[in-house]
Formats: structure tokens, C-alpha cells, sequence
């Protein structure tokens, strides 16, 4: 979710063709299985090999009798992919191609929950990661807690940066207000009133 923006438009709204079917339904369950059986199968032909890589996801392309799979792998330094890709090969008896991840780039992937408790912006709405200053950090008031800033990826959340606007435009609004003694909040003059005639 995001707030409201205006936005170019090519053309109509996509429409929903409607409600699946039975069939489907069962091609969606099939499709599931299938690449939870590559993920199995690159995941062990991984440590048949003895490669120090850990897979992370696939993503299978089939096109009439071709058949590609992607491996997206995280790992501490560089792999020979000549080591790995012809025993996947010819276990999957398709074509590979080795993507290795790194910092934002696995979050993406494997996805997560955020400490907002939704599901991390990377994995779900954001086209690409987001560049995020430290500065955003001190504008927003969170430098005193760095663990409050931090991703799953380890690097500063990308909300910092998508929801700058709004704290700018919140602190203009509150520099904006004014109450009958002066600027300030409009709640203050009341609360201030209300304690005095308590003591």
C-alpha cells in the first residue's frame, strides 16, 4: 500500500477475466508442485556437488518443447558456475542460467515480513530498491534506534525514502498551525487550560 499519486494511464483498466475454474485451479496446483520439485532438485544437486552456495528460489520459463530455469543463489564468494550448471542440467534436462544474489536483492527474493508486520515492500509493490540516505534517517527521528531502521536485507528500510514526503509535509502542516496565543499545535492551548484548572 502507498498513498494516493496521479499516474499516466495507456488505455483502459485491467480488467479480472473472472473467477478461476477447476482446470485452472488444478494447472495453478500443478505448477506449484512442479517448482517445488526443481527447487528440491537443484537445491540437493547443490550439495551432491559440494558448492558453497545456498539456493534461494527458481523461476521456470517454458516455451513449446524449451524449457529454462533460473537459479537465484546467495553465497560467501564467487562460484565457478562450470561446476554446477551441467550436473542441473542434466537433472532438470532444461537450460540454466545461475543468478547470485546479494543484500536487497535476496530480501527480494525469498521475501519476509517486515517489522511493521506486513509483507516487505521489496517482495510485494516496489519495482526496484530504493537508494536511502542516511540523512532520512535523523529527518525522521529514528537515529537513536538502529535496529528500528534496519531491513531484512540489513540495510536501511526503503519505506525511509518512500515515506519522506510525508513526514515533510506533516512537519509543514504543524509549523502551518496557530492557536489563539500563537503557532503551535491546536490541541496545546486546550491541554494547557484543561491541567491548569486540574491544579
Amino acid at each position: 500500500m502507498w498513498g494516493p499519486e496521479e499516474v499516466d494511464l495507456d488505455g483502459a483498466l485491467p480488467r479480472c477475466p473472472g473467477t478461476a475454474d477447476d482446470a485452472a485451479v488444478a494447472a495453478a496446483a500443478h505448477n506449484r508442485r512442479t517448482r517445488t520439485e526443481i527447487f528440491e532438485t537443484a537445491r540437493r544437486t547443490v550439495e551432491d556437488v559440494g558448492v558453497d552456495m545456498e539456493v534461494l528460489a527458481i523461476d521456470l520459463v517454458e516455451s513449446g518443447d524449451s524449457r529454462l530455469i533460473a537459479v537465484y543463489f546467495r553465497a560467501p564468494h564467487r562460484v565457478e558456475f562450470a561446476a554446477i550448471v551441467e550436473p542441473l542440467a542434466r537433472r532438470l534436462r532444461a537450460r540454466i542460467d545461475l543468478r547470485q544474489l546479494r543484500g536487497r536483492d535476496t530480501a527480494r527474493v525469498v521475501g519476509g515480513v517486515g517489522v511493521c508486520g506486513h509483507p516487505l515492500c521489496c517482495s510485494t509493490f516496489l519495482p526496484e530498491p530504493l537508494l536511502v540516505p542516511n540523512r532520512l534517517v535523523s529527518e525522521q527521528g529514528m537515529a537513536a534506534n538502529p535496529l528500528a531502521v534496519t531491513g531484512a536485507c540489513g540495510k536501511l528500510m526503503c519505506c525511509l525514502r518512500y515515506e519522506s514526503p510525508y513526514y515533510a509535509d506533516f512537519e509543514a502542516v504543524l509549523g502551518e498551525a496557530s492557536v489563539p496565543d500563537g503557532p503551535g499545535c491546536p490541541l496545546a492551548s486546550a491541554c494547557s487550560h484543561r491541567r491548569h484548572q486540574e491544579h
